[in-house]
């Protein structure tokens, strides 16, 4: 792995642990290793290094974990990020944002420390290793059951409530986070195109789900562009890609959950908070909080938002309860869009030949898009919420 090599010598690990450890240290060896395999996390790479070291007033070898995010080597991965502007999005949640919620009166903790930033010679992040205090990702293809999903709101009603309150005091703040998951790009356009097709070919497929595949056989993209734009009144920092591969979920010694962090600040956009909250109910809810629970998210939701906005002194109005139905309802289109584009992705199994690229270019019975579309995880998905989605109007002319 020529990350170490090439682009993260000695010396740099050596001045982040020294800051961390406040002591002057000496490297011993050091390990690297994937924190998921390629293919797992299609456009960024994540390495763990576990540097062994010595401190210069103390005796015995000592450990530390790291988390190393950057760019893939390949031509598709640099295109959609110059593209989509990944990495400077999440540099600046790191550089900008977190540092700003750490320093409100009222403070959770959302994400791992971050201990090196850089954009040259290569974009490149540094994280803390969550692993390491006992935080975990669940299982995608399961998704999360309720617990779960009532800690993760918690956390995000925080997160959003307390970007309102930066936004209050500095309404620039915001200006760069415009992107997101949805927009006229080509990276957006092609996945896009490539997995509606493969949605309305499961529907014919599926005799239950037949109907949909005559009722979304249309071009709805263009609704589509307007359901992450700025909403008028009502608008906060939401994560952009909030799903359960980027929940870190803490446990105890007795495995009860404990706390949540989020990691993957990427496609971050300033606009209705019912951004994350489709996205997280589409891709993220197991079979059982799907068919059973999700009002009591949505409530929870609200609720907690309220409750935070309170305590952090929030001055901006807030939409009633009536009124933030109302927009969760108009914004349905943008969790049809993940079940479209995301979820395929989540439920598939782990293969050697997951990629971008397969999925895009490679439609044939046994091939990585095959089977996004036709596993029994996936269908179990999608048996539920094309009715939800339906439900919303978001398939009538």
């Amino acid at each position: 792995m020529s990350i170490i090599q090439d682009n993260f010598p000695k010396h740099l690990l050596k001045n982040i642990i020294n800051e961390r450890f406040k002591s002057n240290i000496d490297i011993i060896s050091t390990d690297v290793s994937y924190v998921v395999p390629p293919g797992e996390n299609y456009v960024s790479e994540l390495l763990r290094i576990v540097v062994k070291f010595s401190e210069e007033d103390r005796n015995g070898v000592q450990s530390v974990s790291l988390i190393v995010k950057s760019l893939p080597e390949n031509e598709l991965a640099q295109k959609y990020n110059e593209e989509m502007e990944f990495f400077s999005c999440e540099l600046s949640i790191f550089r900008c944002i977190l540092p700003m919620i750490e320093e409100l009166e009222f403070r959770k903790c959302v994400a791992p420390k971050a201990y090196y930033l850089s954009t040259q010679p290569k974009n490149m992040i540094v994280i803390e290793d969550l692993s390491t205090l006992n935080y975990k990702v669940a299982s995608r293809q399961e998704g999360l059951n309720l617990e779960h999903c009532l800690l993760s709101i918690e956390k995000l009603a925080y997160f959003h409530a307390a970007s309102l309150a930066l936004y209050e005091k500095n309404p620039k703040i915001m200006d760069e986070y415009t992107h997101g998951m949805i927009g006229k790009t080509e990276m957006f356009t092609n996945l896009f195109s490539v997995a509606f097709q493969e949605t309305l070919n499961a529907c014919e497929r599926e005799p239950s789900l037949q109907k949909y595949y005559k009722k979304i056989k249309k071009d709805i993209k263009k609704k589509l562009y307007t359901s992450t734009e700025r909403d008028p009144k009502f608008n906060v920092l939401n994560h952009g890609d909030f799903w359960c591969n980027n929940l870190m979920f803490q446990y105890d010694e007795d495995d009860n959950l404990k706390d949540v962090l989020f990691i993957d600040f990427q496609l971050s956009v300033f606009a209705s908070p019912c951004v994350d909250l489709h996205y997280f109910i589409s891709t993220s809810t197991s079979p059982e909080v799907k068919d059973n629970h999700i009002n009591d998210i949505f409530h929870h939701y609200y609720n907690e938002f309220v409750t935070n906005v309170k305590i952090l002194g929030v001055k901006s109005s807030i939409l009633n309860w009536n009124d933030f139905k109302k927009v969760f309802s108009d914004k349905a289109y943008i969790g049809f869009t993940a079940m479209v584009m995301v979820l395929p992705y989540i439920k598939a199994n782990k293969r050697d030949d997951a990629s971008v690229l397969n999925f895009i270019k490679t439609d044939e019975e046994g091939s990585f898009r095959h089977h996004c579309f036709t596993n029994n995880n996936y269908l179990t998905a999608i048996k539920f919420l094309l009715p939800f989605y339906d439900n919303f109007g978001i398939f009538d002319d």
